[in-house]
């Protein structure tokens, strides 16, 4: 048996080899149950013998397909045999040879009624198996995109190869359809002059500007429309959209015809656009009715009226004013010459002619009426002023001044001030005195002086001052206001003294009985010679009469002043109901601001919604009372109150449920479902606890019933809603349903608290019915696997009693869960186990061995699942197996790797980073755990590691444990990290987040790489780093600074080639000339050399004279190589002369310390000046009496020639004082060890003091300058010194004690 399986497999090798693939048995071996691999195999068979020169013949091909068929039966049973004619066919239809098309064409199904060949006709030498219909398409469609988008142009051959491949298919669907449209376009394109790549023509988005870019071609372009039609009927601009693809292209004709000013063409396609009602072609159609000169007028008018009737809101005023003028046009050309008519000199008032219209009384009525007022009102203009005619005569006021008593030297002021403010709300009626006994309870002001009435009767005629007057009245004396008010010349006037009035029922039901009177008045005037009724009929029944009257004709049929006074009664009458249903809400203690109810409209409107969001029956029904009598809809009402019931009510949902049923609220609200949705989702959804089911249940039942569906966006309509919440309710009642269903909400996240082993089963088959953040619906599986992991790791009360806690437990709890993977995908089931083997919770839960025997189990139990899966297939026969299959392998596949990667963590390296004592170590051990040796995560945390500054053989080791074909190496991490900095370094790097500073982290990588380096590893080199490091360094557009660091870090480390270090010069160079001296331009030649450098230093310093620019001297020297050239005096001596020389008297001693400061900052650098050069600045400090300074250089200095001069200096001082002694000179001369020097120097009682005050420091050994004091024959001072440094008292310091104390301590 097993020499038979041998053979076929030795078989199967020759043919390959016969066919010119040269394969070794154990190749077959190992790829007989690899889909993959199987597939593989055969295209490469048929694509080696499509590409054989000369070209293979046809008994060739079909002896090829045999072989392919002997092949699939005997050894590739993992293929299926359609598999093989597919690539076949394939192969056939991408050889580039028409016969081998042909032959393609005989193995498909070339129409949807094409059938496969009886078994007779099939053995004449035709195919027996063609390939389906629907693959047939989409391999023609392939190898047709393939060769078009090679050709070069039309007539290119691979363009015939396409036409070919796309006419096997015979009854040409509409995806054949669209190809050959597409290469018949090309011809097209090439009649209009277009160069263009058939591939360019495919790949264009906007196909239109294909035909933009024809009719660009020649100026006559435009006129070929039906063929440019035709082509964008190819091109299929605008998709399957005819009207929008013809409308598009005629607007670009429009377009170019105006260009040209061919407005015949341009008149022909826009009555072609306006035919088909092409609403976007307003703009070309405005822009040809405005063209003056097209002289179609009634043409242009058609056009505006069709641009006016289409254009956005934007443009309808410029438009509008473009048609008034064409109107304007038009006019002037259809009036006759002669008749004397100008379209500007028609009055809008004046006389008119009478029309006589029989048959039409109210016509008659309305001119009689009017004629009838005009004549009244010309004849009646002193009628209401009736009471002040009765003292016309301007003699009667002369007269009555002699009657008048003196004022007895009061002020006018105070006879003229007003009492009013007792009734300044006129909330009673005012009147005289004299008829108090007439008006139950008024409010009866004082007597005025007649004085008043005198002083201002000679101006009543003036309207400021009547109106004045009645302002001032009204709170006293009604009747007297009204009189003035009716003495107004404009009768609206009045309305100014009314609105100055707070209001009251008295003062609007004045304003209403104002107006009243002043219709009445010019409807039926009255005479001045005798009282009329009129003026003593009842207030009340008047405003009744008058109001009822007026209201059974419009304002159109009175006349226009008349007009006028109706509307400004209806206002104060509203104004005064207004009042009174405000007086009601009053009393109804609900805080109503009654003035402003009365005339704010939105607080009125406010207020009557505010009150329907009550329980008490009488206000909800003076709200709906309210809402009827201001116009405000019942909707608002309802919807107000059912938000109330839902938001602040208090009811239970049972409660609401049966008021909003009770008031009947649906009837109306169902009205406008979409505002009622609106309503529900944006004011009471939010207010509705998630885990309240019972109210969201009856929400979504409302939305439900009341046809708010279709308005719903979110993907669960409130049918699913209900269903939903229906089951929840009763397995789930603690579950938060809104945060379910929340678009930015994770479901699994929220299911997984409450799933259980007893409702895991229900929810799970609800899952279909919940959306994920992404859209698509939860499944089954991964509501099993969110269970499963908190079964693992919490236990359930039924399955796993309690959590687990040691090893055999967990592995028990796996074993209960792994009795569920029937239930999971292969996906989620690795979900699964990367939960519990590679989470931060397994890592530290669970041992690396219970992890490893999980997997294994794990492993063994996807190859059962596979094997039951494969045999289930083969018994159903089932397609598609195949692909789920597939799906398996890649689970197992998934799960051998983190099996791979658990058996690295008892790797050496991996063990050392775990157990060591540095955190920074045991985090890379715990990331390397959790990784899996996945590519992405490796690769992360090597480059974590590099920019932690760990050594490059580190990252090695950790590469070389990882698991699997990473293709990673240190030098691609340690370029990635580079990358990284520089990515920070220009500013870019809001993408990455560096702990430390850029450049801390590049030094300590340039460290890392450096110690490689020195270690001889290779891993990477400098030349690496200035490869990746000088874009970034050459780039002019970055600040200058963080180049410089960058090239000082790479030079301490490296040497860095001539090239880089001129670079560094330059930098930083120009980074001081920048700062100080921006003016000043400079290249890298000006500075190449010693001579140049110099030369420009001089010149900087001959224009220096500040103290900033005397620092940045010193920062531009410090930044060039050191001068030492021999013809080059030292540019810190001169310097420090120029410094000294321009300073002032009174800043020496400051600018003596600078120069110490500069001096000092060159220590230890390659800048440090020579002993020769720190000897001149010394002298040059001591000549400008800067001793200290001086001082300082001098003993700071190792040279003995420098201590000499020094002392000679010291011994010279006579006196200690501020400028020539201070604690750092004291404390220099002890590190310099010159005590024994300075003995004889007024210095030496100071250094003892000094050495004795900072002896706890340490810093001098004392026992050691006593020994040297003694040496040198001064046994006395160092015994003295002795006795002060072991505390001897002073009564006991004597010069023979002193002698005898050193011999015993020294």
């Amino acid at each position: 048996m097993l020499n038979d399986l041998y053979c076929i497999f030795f078989s199967v090798s020759e043919i390959l080899e016969k066919h010119g693939l040269q394969k070794p048995v154990s190749f077959v071996k190992d790829t007989q149950n690899s889909p993959e691999q199987a597939v593989k195999l055969m295209i490469r068979l048929t694509r080696h013998t499509g590409r054989k020169q000369p070209p293979v013949s046809e008994m060739h091909w079909k002896g090829l397909l045999q072989d392919m068929l002997d092949m699939q039966q005997n050894v590739y049973t993992c293929l299926e045999p359609d598999t093989c004619y597919e690539i076949f066919t394939e192969s056939l239809l991408c050889s580039s040879h028409l016969e081998n098309i042909h032959l393609a064409g005989e193995m498909m199904h070339c129409s949807v009624w094409s059938v496969d060949p009886p078994v007779g006709v099939a053995s004449k030498g035709k195919p027996r198996y063609r390939v389906s219909y629907e693959k047939s398409i989409k391999l023609v469609l392939a190898a047709s995109r393939e060769y078009f988008n090679s050709s070069t142009s039309l007539t290119d051959s691979c363009m015939d190869l396409a036409r070919c491949c796309l006419q096997l298919i015979v009854d040409c669907p509409s995806a054949i359809q669209d190809e050959l449209d597409l290469i018949r376009a090309l011809s097209y394109l090439e009649e209009f002059g277009l160069t263009i790549l058939p591939l360019q023509v495919r790949l264009c988005s906007d196909r239109l500007s294909l035909i933009k870019d024809c009719i660009a071609q020649l100026p006559t372009n435009y006129k070929l429309s039906a063929k440019l039609l035709g082509l964008a009927d190819l091109l299929r601009v605008a998709g399957d959209d005819q009207t929008e693809r013809k409308g598009q292209v005629l607007i670009l004709l429009v377009e170019q015809a105006l260009h040209f000013q061919d407005y015949k063409a341009a008149s022909m396609h826009c009555q072609e656009l306006i035919a088909t009602g092409y609403s976007k072609s307003w703009e070309v159609c405005s822009q040809l009715g405005q063209s003056e000169g097209y002289h179609d007028l009634r043409t242009r008018q058609e056009l505006m009226a069709f641009a006016l009737t289409h254009c956005p809101p934007g443009a309808i005023e410029s438009l509008l004013a473009a048609n008034s003028s064409l109107q304007t046009q038009v006019g002037s050309i259809s009036i006759p010459e002669g008749t004397g008519v100008s379209l500007s000199s028609r009055p809008f008032m004046g006389p008119q002619p009478e029309i006589s219209i029989p048959s039409s009384q109210s016509a008659d009525l309305l001119y009689w009426t009017t004629a009838k007022t005009m004549k009244v009102l010309s004849n009646t203009t002193t009628t209401t002023k009736a009471m002040l005619h009765a003292v016309s005569d301007g003699q009667w006021w002369k007269r009555s001044l002699t009657y008048l008593r003196p004022l007895h030297g009061q002020e006018f002021e105070d006879v003229l001030k007003s009492s009013s403010g007792t009734n300044a709300a006129v909330e009673k009626q005012s009147c005289h005195p004299f008829y108090e006994s007439l008006i139950a309870d008024s409010y009866v002001a004082e007597v005025k002086s007649f004085a008043e009435v005198l002083l201002r009767t000679g101006k009543l005629a003036e309207t400021k001052i009547l109106l004045q007057l009645a302002s001032d009245a009204l709170p006293n004396d009604m009747t007297l206001s009204l009189a003035y008010l009716l003495a107004l010349p404009q009768v609206v006037d009045a309305n100014k003294c009314f609105e100055k009035q707070s209001h009251s029922a008295l003062s609007l039901q004045l304003a209403s009985y104002y107006y009243s009177l002043q219709i009445y008045a010019h409807l039926a005037p009255c005479f001045k010679d005798k009282c009329h009724p009129l003026y003593r009929a009842d207030p009340k029944e008047l405003i009744k009469m008058v109001t009822k009257h007026v209201s059974q004709c419009g304002y159109a049929d009175w006349p226009e002043e008349i007009a006028t006074l109706i509307k400004q009664l209806y206002y104060y009458n509203e104004r005064l109901l207004d009042f009174t249903q405000a007086q009601i809400l009053q009393g109804l203690g609900k805080g109503v601001d009654v003035q402003r109810f009365t005339a704010d409209g939105q607080y009125k409107r406010e207020t009557i919604l505010g009150l329907a969001e009550t329980l008490e029956e009488n206000v909800y029904n003076i709200a709906l009372s309210l809402a009827q009598r201001y116009s405000v809809p019942l909707w608002e009402v309802y919807m107000t109150h059912l938000e109330f019931l839902f938001t602040d009510s208090g009811l239970s949902t049972g409660e609401i449920e049966d008021r909003a049923q009770s008031l009947g609220l649906f009837e109306t609200l169902k009205t406008n479902s979409e505002a009622l949705h609106e309503h529900m989702a944006k004011y009471v959804y939010p207010g509705i606890e998630g885990i309240d089911h019972q109210r969201l249940l009856y929400y979504f039942t409302l939305l439900e019933n009341c046809g708010c569906s279709e308005f719903v966006k979110h993907a669960i309509k409130p049918e699913t809603h209900i269903r939903l919440l229906k089951k929840f309710k009763a397995v789930a009642p603690d579950l938060n349903y809104k945060k379910l269903t929340d678009e930015n909400v994770s479901p699994l996240g929220v299911l997984q608290p409450i799933l259980t082993s007893q409702n895991i089963l229900s929810i799970s088959k609800l899952a279909p019915k919940i959306p994920e953040k992404d859209g698509s619906m939860l499944s089954p599986s991964s509501v099993y696997t969110i269970w499963l992991q908190k079964l693992f790791w919490n236990g359930d009360r039924k399955l796993i009693k309690k959590a687990p806690e040691t090893i055999p437990e967990w592995l028990s709890a796996y074993d209960t869960c792994a009795k569920y993977f029937d239930s999971l995908y292969p996906g989620d089931i690795v979900t699964f186990i990367d939960d519990i083997t590679f989470s931060s919770k397994a890592v530290t839960k669970l041992s690396v061995d219970a992890r490893l025997e999980m997997t294994n189990k794990a492993i063994k139990a996807m190859q059962q699942i596979i094997e039951k899966s494969r045999k289930k297939s083969s018994e159903d026969g089932m397609d598609s197996a195949g692909s789920t299959l597939v799906t398996y392998e890649k689970a197992l596949n998934h799960l051998q790797q983190s099996l791979a990667h658990l058996e690295t963590l008892n790797h050496r390296f991996i063990t050392c980073l775990k157990n060591s004592d540095q955190e920074m170590l045991q985090k890379y051990g715990h990331l390397y755990d959790l990784s899996r040796s996945e590519k992405e995560k490796i690769h992360a945390q090597a480059v974590a590691m590099c920019i932690d500054g760990q050594p490059l053989d580190m990252i090695q080791q950790l590469l070389e444990v990882a698991v699997g074909d990473l293709e990673l190496s240190p030098r691609e991490i340690v370029q990635c990290a580079i990358n990284k900095i520089v990515f920070a370094l220009r500013g870019n790097g809001a993408e990455f987040t560096l702990i430390k500073d850029p450049l801390q982290i590049l030094e300590e990588i340039v460290s890392a790489v450096h110690a490689s380096a020195e270690k001889g590893e290779n891993l990477v080199s400098s030349g690496d780093l200035l490869e990746w490091l000088r874009p970034f360094c050459s780039d002019d557009s970055l600040p200058v600074k963080p180049r410089i660091k960058v090239l000082q870090i790479m030079e301490q480390a490296f040497h860095l080639t001539d090239e880089d270090s001129r670079l560094l010069v330059f930098f930083r160079t120009q980074a001081v000339l920048k700062a100080c001296w921006p003016e000043t331009k400079v290249e890298i030649i000006d500075i190449e050399n010693e001579e140049k450098r110099y030369y420009l230093f001089l010149e900087l310093l001959h224009s220096s004279n500040s103290q900033s620019e005397f620092q940045h001297l010193v920062l531009l020297l410090q930044a060039w190589p050191p001068m030492k050239s021999a013809s080059i005096n030292n540019p810190w001596v001169k310097l420090g002369t120029v410094m000294l020389s321009r300073c002032p008297t009174e800043q020496k001693e400051n600018m003596g310390n600078e120069i110490l400061k500069i001096c000092r900052s060159l220590y230890e650098t390659k800048h440090m000046l020579p002993i020769e050069c720190t000897k001149e600045l010394c002298l040059l400090l001591l000549n400008q009496s800067l001793l200290l300074p001086s001082l300082k250089l001098l003993v700071e200095s190792k040279d003995q020639g420098l201590h000499a001069l020094a002392l000679e200096q010291i011994t010279a001082v006579t006196k200690i004082d501020d400028s020539s002694c201070d604690s750092e000179i004291l404390s220099l001369l002890l590190n310099a060890k010159l005590v024994v020097k300075c003995i004889s120097t007024v210095f030496y009682p100071h250094l003892i003091n000094h050495l004795l005050a900072n002896q706890e420091e340490g810093r001098w050994d004392i026992e050691e300058i006593a020994k040297e004091l003694q040496e040198a024959g001064f046994s006395a001072e160092a015994g003295s010194l002795m006795m002060c440094y072991k505390g001897t008292h002073p009564a006991l310091r004597t010069y023979s004690t002193a002698l005898s104390a050193i011999q015993h301590w020294i």
